[in-house]
């Protein structure tokens, strides 16, 4: 598995709690929100486990994908995967941290889930059983976004690490369900029953085609319908895909990456540039047929550093927007605007995960904020005048959905 300090794993949100042991005070003072005055939310659904992508259906129900909790198969990671005796995974806790500082544990399981919201209000898991990685300390990686589409909802299930990984998982437990991990679900709604089948293996595309030859990594984020097909984001594969409505993936575009400034714990002189990866964490079609994609940044996770690119009907790639920080969501309004999720305001090196909602400006480095100081936001939808954003993204049980009137903000 890739080291979690240069790479986003389980969600764009693990990279983020992938940085606790970092410590940076430089981007405390760096976040400055214009001048127009945040509004207050109002909480509409609570106690989810590690929530990340909502959507919202035509009628107003809302679905949320949330990443799970883990579960009881362990197996003892080292820098090159998982670590075995003779074939067999050491047992977890029978390490020394000390002599294997780079070593960490992860729990397997089936608690990713999907939850609707009604329109009027009723909160329900509607979709349980699919995989769930914990990744230990708070982070997880599993289901990532859902998208509705009739009676069907289409489920990105993340991973964040490379994809052989997955398949070991899956023979060490003989637990199918692992294989799941990295793909998109197709989940039929039936009364209260469920079922689900793949419809695209992104691991296996990444393992074939490596879009971003940085190295071998998926981790499958926002899905959003487009036309008889969809748009997919993999934030560990740092690629955009298109999935046709046979399942068959395509790169869409690879959005650049940049250089920031090495932090001091580095130890590097100063002033030295260090590159980091784009993370794409979301795209969606806009009304004049480009798709606008929103980037995390990987390590070193600068403030600023975050970029709306926008992709041409011809391919072509170009800056949007600039000026955000650590972008894990956007999504169009009824009317063209254009709203994004800023996980950490200060950078995910600060520690500080307090982020907000913004109302993005074509061609300008300051946005205006919608709201402010939320705890862990990750996604957003809009539907009519309100939009839903989710928070308390790293928090198993602790996650919710809250509801800001956007004509207050006007």
């Amino acid at each position: 598995m890739p080291s979690v300090t240069m790479r986003v794993l389980g969600g764009v949100a693990a990279a983020c709690l992938a940085t606790t042991a970092f410590t940076s005070t430089a981007a405390a003072d760096n976040y400055q929100p214009d001048r127009h005055r945040p509004i207050e939310g109002t909480v509409v659904a609570t106690g989810l486990n590690s929530p990340r992508h909502l959507t919202a259906a035509p009628n107003g129900d809302l679905y949320v994908a949330e990443a799970g909790t883990g579960g009881d198969d362990c197996l003892v990671m080292g820098e090159e995967g998982p670590v075995l005796d003779e074939g067999v995974p050491i047992p977890c806790g029978s390490w020394d941290p000390e002599e294997h500082p780079d070593w960490g544990e992860i729990r397997l399981g089936d608690t990713g889930s999907i939850t609707k919201i009604t329109r009027k209000g009723h909160q329900s898991r509607v979709v349980t059983g699919l995989p769930a990685v914990d990744l230990g300390g708070g982070e997880a990686t599993g289901p990532s976004d859902v998208a509705v589409r009739g009676n069907k909802l289409m489920v990105t299930v993340g991973l964040g690490a490379d994809p052989a990984v997955r398949d070991l998982a899956a023979d060490l437990f003989d637990e199918e369900l692992y294989e799941d991990l990295a793909t998109v679900q197709q989940v039929k709604l039936s009364g209260k029953k469920t079922s689900a089948r793949t419809v695209a293996d992104l691991g296996q595309f990444e393992a074939d085609n490596n879009p971003h030859p940085a190295m071998v990594d998926t981790n499958p984020n926002a899905i959003v319908s487009d036309g008889s097909g969809w748009i997919i984001t993999d934030a560990g594969g740092n690629s955009v895909l298109r999935m046709d409505h046979k399942g068959r993936l395509s790169t869409l575009a690879v959005p650049p990456g940049g250089e920031a400034e090495a932090p001091p714990f580095l130890e590097l002189p100063p002033g030295t540039m260090i590159p980091f990866e784009p993370v794409p964490t979301a795209a969606e079609r806009g009304r004049d047929g480009s798709v606008y994609i929103s980037v995390l940044t990987g390590f070193p996770f600068p403030v600023g550093g975050s970029t709306i690119w926008k992709v041409s009907p011809s391919g072509k790639v170009t800056s949007w927007a600039t000026g955000l920080t650590n972008v894990t969501d956007l999504t169009f309004g009824p009317d063209g605007s254009l709203y994004a999720v800023q996980l950490a305001n200060n950078g995910l090196l600060s520690e500080d995960l307090t982020g907000s909602l913004l109302k993005i400006r074509k061609g300008k480095s300051t946005h205006q904020v919608i709201a402010d100081g939320l705890f862990a936001p990750y996604g957003v939808t809009v539907h009519k005048s309100n939009a839903y954003v989710t928070t308390g993204t790293v928090v198993p049980g602790g996650g919710e959905v809250v509801r800001f009137d956007l004509r207050r903000c006007r």
